[in-house]
Parts: C-alpha cells; sequence; structure tokens
C-alpha cells in the first residue's frame, strides 16, 4: 500500500471504513425484515460479520499509517520510542532470545549510533498483529505500538473480549450460541464508536505529528 500524503491516509481510512458501515448497514436492515426462525440464523453470521469487520478495519488503518510513516524518511531519533519498538520488533526478538554477548553489543551499537539513520518502519500488513483473535489485549499492544491511545477503550474491555470475541469464537467453532437482535443491535453501535474513534485517534496522530519524539525540555 503506497501512502505518501495525509489526505491518501484520510482517504484510505475513511473509506475503509465507510463501505464496512454500509455493509453491516445492509445486513442490520434484513436481519430485522427476517421472520425469527431465519433472524436466528442471520444473528450467528451478523457476530461472525461484525468481528471480521472489526479485526480488519483494526489491521487496515493500523497499516496505512505505517505506510505513510514509512514514506516520511524519518531517522529514528525522531521517532516516538513506541514506533522505533515497533519498527525495531525483529532486533528485540533477537535480543530476548540470544545469550550471545556480541549481539547484544551489536544491537546497543545500533541504537546508540544509528540514531541520525534513516528509519525502516514496516509498511508489510504482517506488522500488525492481529493474530486472528482481536481481543482488548491485542488491540491494545497494536494502538501502543503506533503511538496511539488505548486507556479510553478500557470501559469497553468486556464488550470486546466477551460480547464480542467470545460469542464470535463459539459460533465459527460450531457451538450453538445465540444473540439477541436488541443485543447485536447494540453491539454493532459500541463497535463501531471505537472504529469510529480509532480512524480519528490514527488521522489526527498524521496531522498533529505525534509520531515524531518527543522534545525533551532542559533545565
Amino acid at each position: 500500500m503506497k501512502i505518501r500524503t495525509l489526505d491518501a491516509l484520510d482517504e484510505a481510512i475513511t473509506t475503509d471504513l465507510a463501505w464496512r458501515k454500509k455493509e453491516l448497514s445492509v445486513f442490520r436492515n434484513q436481519v430485522q425484515k427476517a421472520d425469527r426462525i431465519i433472524q436466528r440464523a442471520l444473528l450467528r453470521g451478523a457476530i461472525s460479520l461484525l468481528y471480521a469487520h472489526w479485526e480488519g478495519f483494526v489491521k487496515n488503518s493500523a497499516h496505512a499509517y505505517l505506510c505513510y510513516l514509512s514514506r516520511l524518511n524519518l531517522t529514528w531519533d525522531q521517532l516516538r520510542p513506541e514506533i522505533v519498538g515497533l519498527a525495531m520488533r525483529r532486533e528485540l526478538v533477537q535480543f530476548e532470545a540470544t545469550n550471545r554477548s556480541h549481539i547484544h553489543a551489536q544491537i546497543v551499537r545500533q541504537l546508540r549510533e544509528g540514531s541520525a539513520e534513516l528509519a525502516r518502519i514496516p509498511d508489510n500488513r504482517d506488522a500488525v498483529r492481529t493474530m486472528a483473535n482481536l481481543n482488548f489485549s491485542r488491540l491494545e499492544d497494536i494502538l501502543v505500538s503506533i503511538g496511539c491511545d488505548c486507556d479510553r477503550y478500557i470501559p469497553y474491555r468486556d464488550l470486546i473480549d466477551d460480547q464480542l470475541l467470545a460469542s464470535r469464537n463459539r459460533i465459527v467453532h460450531g457451538e450453538d450460541d445465540y444473540i439477541a437482535l436488541t443485543d447485536w443491535v447494540d453491539l454493532r453501535k459500541e463497535v463501531l464508536y471505537i472504529m469510529d474513534d480509532v480512524s480519528k485517534q490514527i488521522i489526527n496522530a498524521a496531522a498533529l505529528k505525534e509520531y515524531r519524539a518527543p522534545i525533551l525540555k532542559t533545565i
């Protein structure tokens, strides 16, 4: 994905969110029109569909942001530490996994001496890891890794983990799980609110250049 400007980032995220909202609205209308037996079956599919849009949007929007950042030609010392951590994930995993001192020293040397070099921000989709199981903990990891706030979604932890993800998992594993229409409508509303807010966070972070390292104040 090639995103070179702020407008292109805004369009990519806004467009991705728009078609997902439209599809969920179409599905809601069909579910509401259906008779009781058909409605029950459709609601099982509605949970899986809602989860698919939830995971797909979070992954796509974070990926779009990384694609944008990768085109800015920023140096390591210009980036906030969370994004440096994401960009150096492979090296940090290697650091943790090995007991070889020369590898530790090599990575530390890279951090110290390479701070003015251009950062290698990953722009592949695998850089955003949902593990096909986007619970609150993984949402937090993704948002923090790109410098966004997740604390505002703490009140929705149970909704994400229990009402959305756990229900979806029971359905896809063949269990006879059921959700009432009113519950699904409420769940859809809350999930779309979070998706909306995530989109605003990322676009605002890009516009306000919140990806940059904080300026240290000297005394």
